[in-house]
């Protein structure tokens, strides 16, 4: 995940040098990539790749794995330790959704968030 975070960091660093992207809205990527990639590690297969595009005032984040169970918001028990990050995801961007991917069993999860 510290990769991932790096990458995005990285990738961002340009717009926000020249202010077309907030920091603020770097953070709530970082924060909400970190969610899905952790998924794709956790509870998918093979290789996870993630990809960031910008389009006009919006980021969107794309992380693709092998495995073929899609996220779920689901309710947790108050006492869980985990489980609420695609709450997070469904709570903090704009839309948020899952496609097929490439191969037999691949997924992708994907967000946006509009910068502020």
């Amino acid at each position: 995940m510290g990769v991932a975070r790096w990458l995005i960091s990285e990738w961002c660093a340009p717009w926000v040098k020249s202010s077309q992207v907030s920091e603020d809205t770097v953070e709530a990527l970082l924060l909400l990539s970190s969610e899905v990639v952790t998924n794709a590690v956790v509870h998918g297969s093979g290789m996870v790749r993630v990809a960031l595009s910008r389009r006009g005032d919006s980021l969107r984040l794309e992380v693709s794995d092998e495995g073929g169970g899609m996220p779920l918001i689901g309710a947790q028990r108050e006492d869980a330790e985990s489980g609420r990050g695609m709450a997070m995801v469904e709570m903090l961007s704009q839309r948020w959704g899952t496609e097929l991917d490439e191969g037999p069993l691949g997924k992708k999860v994907w967000f946006e968030l509009a910068d502020a």
